[in-house]
């Protein structure tokens, strides 16, 4: 203990968080610190603010990584004013992501969540989220990609690096990342009993990742948000952070299958390849369709075929909630597939006229490198999660 009001907390420990919980206390909300002495005072007062006045039953927990600018103790003083903080001091290892799940282990409550503590994230959102956290929902996730969110004043290189970074997470992880439509935000609110008993083991900044792949997950809503400029001290980013960010991709990329989305739909796209070829032969060698007609058929045919297992079985989770997203959905990935069946009928032309290659032959190369690449888009622009 440091003067009886900070909690000593020796990082690099395996961590549980368990499923106990205090019945008497709504939410607890962590926020991870290093440098934020000027910063902290006025958010855990807003947000204590916010909270009282919404009737929410909270406890704020600060988890601070051994600032050199002491915003632990900063943190500290304000427990009087402030009888829902508690103040930890972690020491032996730092980043975010992992303060925020050494928190949670010390939360009582039965909804765990996170804020910035620079003062970018915008406390009010708080209500929203929680108000969007319905008992049909797991994960609440403040979102700049809605209509009514965004940035502030960002630089067009950190907004290409943002959305370059997105686009990689749904490249490497198309059944974790494609669940929200701001999987970067590290503002949100998750069930205790999602999480309890799983192992996390985030690296760097990006928590939700880690949250959306590992634990279990079957219901997200979002609420847009603007983020923030800093008021006070500088910015945390740094070029190693992306290279954290890939680190972590790459770690839950390799997890066993442990995603049933992912597995769910690396399944359907490998049958629809089958599908897809089956198709093809039946017509072209047992109906004695000609090239062009018998591939557009069997492309349309795997095109049906994804959009039926992907609604009912892969994203069954993500329920459209009216009949004009359900229409949405299909029409989007009838979209997306039939611009790229379209392309694939005309590469398997060039291959067959120009290069002479044999009309099964150029079927094969053209489905196996196009059908993949249509199926990601499609799923990715089409089944997004439900929101509340």
């Amino acid at each position: 203990m440091t003067g009886g009001a900070v909690v000593d907390v020796v990082g690099g420990q395996a961590l549980q968080i368990t499923s106990d919980h205090d019945g008497d206390v709504d939410v607890s909300l962590v926020i991870p610190t290093f440098n934020e002495a000027g910063n902290i005072a006025d958010l855990v007062r807003r947000l204590h603010s916010i909270l009282g006045d919404a009737g929410v039953s909270h406890e704020l927990i600060v988890v601070d990584d051994d600032s050199p600018d002491r915003t632990w103790e900063v943190a500290a003083g304000l427990i009087d004013e402030v009888p829902t903080l508690r103040v930890l001091r972690r020491t032996g290892e730092s980043g975010l992501a992992s303060a925020v799940v050494c928190g949670w282990t010390h939360a009582r409550s039965r909804v765990l969540g996170v804020i910035d503590g620079d003062g970018q994230h915008p406390p009010e959102v708080l209500v929203e989220l929680l108000a969007a956290l319905d008992e049909r929902t797991d994960v609440a996730v403040a979102s700049r990609h809605l209509p009514g969110g965004g940035v502030s004043n960002w630089s067009a290189t950190r907004r290409l690096l943002s959305r370059g970074a997105q686009a990689l997470g749904l490249l490497l992880l198309p059944g974790t990342v494609g669940r929200v439509t701001d999987p970067m935000s590290g503002y949100f609110l998750v069930r205790r009993e999602a999480v309890a008993a799983q192992e996390l083991h985030p690296v760097g900044y990006k928590i939700l990742l880690e949250v959306l792949a590992r634990g279990d997950i079957r219901r997200v809503a979002e609420a847009p948000y603007v983020f923030l400029e800093r008021e006070r001290g500088e910015s945390k980013v740094r070029p190693l952070h992306y290279l954290d960010y890939l680190r972590h991709l790459m770690r839950l990329r390799v997890l066993p299958l442990r995603s049933q989305a992912l597995a769910r739909y690396l399944a359907v796209t490998l049958t629809a390849l089958v599908v897809d070829a089956a198709t093809f032969v039946w017509l072209f060698d047992g109906l004695d369709l000609n090239l062009t007609r018998s591939a557009a058929l069997a492309g349309e045919v795997a095109i049906l075929y994804t959009v039926l297992l992907l609604d009912l079985w892969t994203f069954a989770g993500r329920v459209a909630r009216t009949a004009l997203d359900r229409i949405r959905r299909l029409l989007g990935v009838q979209l997306a597939l039939g611009v790229l069946l379209f392309g694939r009928l005309m590469v398997i032309n060039a291959l067959v006229n120009w290069f002479h290659l044999g009309p099964l032959a150029a079927f094969l190369v053209a489905l196996a490198a196009m059908t993949p690449v249509g199926h990601l888009l499609g799923s990715r622009l089409t089944w997004r999660p439900a929101r509340g």
